[in-house]
């Protein structure tokens, strides 16, 4: 296809994955993996498709308290600091950094409406606001830690956001990146359509949600084009549900591999990472 690959402009690419009629694309030049789904810069509608009463709570809060237990006793050992996380969602992150680190003057903006109503009134946050981060105003070089639970791959051109981000950190302080890792997602997604086929409604690359795929190299490149001086790799807990299935094995076996995989990332020297998610640092 001649679609352009975002990362360094290049149009030869590849087919690597058909996902019901959506390329899924893999840049010559760099190796940078995408969507061929053009998607709105700025989508708003990702937390707009159910009503307040169908929001997954076991997924977005249950799920997910280990790994920002992980994350507050990994990166936030400072008494004090400030930290803004960006597409905040439903507040959990937020509602649990006021819990468990009062002292830390915490913020958290998102593009959805509704999921910020429901951080307001149901999780009781008025440090929560919706709409594009970069219109916040935040203070120059004023924060210490930002955070993209989750973000990156939903936003076709992510480098404006990155250097916006770079600008209000502090010098020294950090961006936490949480993503898919999309050479075991690519692996694991031609691995159903060889079992099962390909079916509508199936967990594949999710092609019209996630338009960019990283892997360590190509976000990499993503920090290096931004502006950001190192990038470093964690393996940390997985969040503990499997999306679209209730079976408790789902995760009894994501677990099992999470241990799997810090093993080999240790005893590879932090060379090999097969985990299912990035968990990277990248600096200012």
């Amino acid at each position: 296809m001649n679609q352009i690959c975002y990362l360094c402009g290049s149009k030869e690419n590849s087919t690597v994955f058909n996902e019901n009629g959506i390329p899924i694309l893999e840049c010559k030049s760099c190796g940078h993996i995408f969507s061929s789904y053009v998607q709105e810069e700025h989508y708003d509608g990702y937390w707009d498709e159910n009503s307040d009463q169908d929001f997954d709570l076991d997924w977005w809060d249950v799920a997910h308290r280990e790994i920002y237990s992980e994350f507050i006793q990994t990166f936030m050992k400072a008494e004090k600091g400030k930290i803004l996380d960006v597409g905040c969602g439903l507040g959990f992150f937020i509602k649990t950094l006021q819990e468990k680190k009062p002292a830390w003057s915490s913020l958290g903006y998102e593009m959805s409406e509704r999921a910020v109503k429901f951080g307001k009134e149901k999780n009781h946050l008025s440090n929560i606001y919706s709409g594009l981060v970069q219109n916040s105003g935040i203070e120059k070089n004023s924060l210490d830690i930002i955070t993209l639970w989750d973000v990156i791959e939903h936003i076709p051109k992510p480098q404006p956001l990155l250097e916006y981000l770079f600008s209000i950190l502090k010098p020294g302080g950090i961006l936490f990146v949480q993503t898919p890792n999309v050479p075991i997602q690519l692996w694991k997604a031609r691995l159903k359509v060889l079992l099962k086929g390909m079916k509508e409604g199936v967990h594949y690359l999710e092609a019209k949600d996630h338009i960019n795929d990283y892997s360590t190299s190509t976000l990499n490149l993503l920090a290096n084009k931004t502006g950001y001086s190192g990038t470093s790799y964690f393996i940390m807990k997985p969040i503990l549900s499997v999306a679209g299935s209730k079976n408790p094995l789902g995760v009894l076996f994501k677990l099992l591999y999470y241990r799997i995989s810090k093993i080999i990332w240790f005893f590879s020297f932090k060379q090999m990472n097969i985990n299912n998610t990035l968990f990277a640092i990248l600096k200012k």
